[in-house]
């Protein structure tokens, strides 16, 4: 007799925190993009995502879930926009998408197929062209 142990990986632990996170937040099904933007960590990287939001906030198909971000207002003079009122903006002060693994302190990108997640990845130095890719499909 042995036992297995099932040890959850990074991303499943990333899925499911992405899953309860859209639950909770209670996620309409017309969006087809989540966009998490950490607000700390690689500083290069959420530079990226904080661009893709200043051109991309209006798309009401994305929805841009704001995590760990110390002040919205410094935010919004970053990228020149108002956030705090946008219906595709969430402020998660409850830390449903705080993602528990290496990749906490870069942007996830989240397909969705009716307020489900599909896939997701993360802008990091090792994938550096996540937003670009996402422009394209989303263009």
């Amino acid at each position: 007799m042995f036992t297995l142990s099932c040890e959850q990986t990074e991303g499943n632990k990333e899925d499911t925190v992405i899953e309860e996170g859209i639950k909770e937040i209670k996620l309409k099904p017309e969006y087809n993009w989540l966009v998490i933007l950490p607000g700390l960590g690689c500083r290069g990287c959420i530079q990226e995502a904080e661009a893709f939001m200043r051109d991309y906030i209006d798309k009401p198909h994305i929805l841009f879930v704001l995590t760990k971000v110390q002040s919205l207002k410094m935010l919004e003079q970053k990228i020149g926009k108002e956030l705090h009122s946008r219906g595709n903006v969430y402020i998660d002060k409850q830390g449903f998408f705080d993602i528990p693994t290496n990749n906490t302190i870069y942007p996830c990108i989240v397909q969705l197929e009716k307020g489900k997640a599909v896939q997701h990845q993360f802008q990091s130095p090792a994938n550096g062209q996540a937003f670009q890719l996402l422009k394209t499909q989303i263009e």
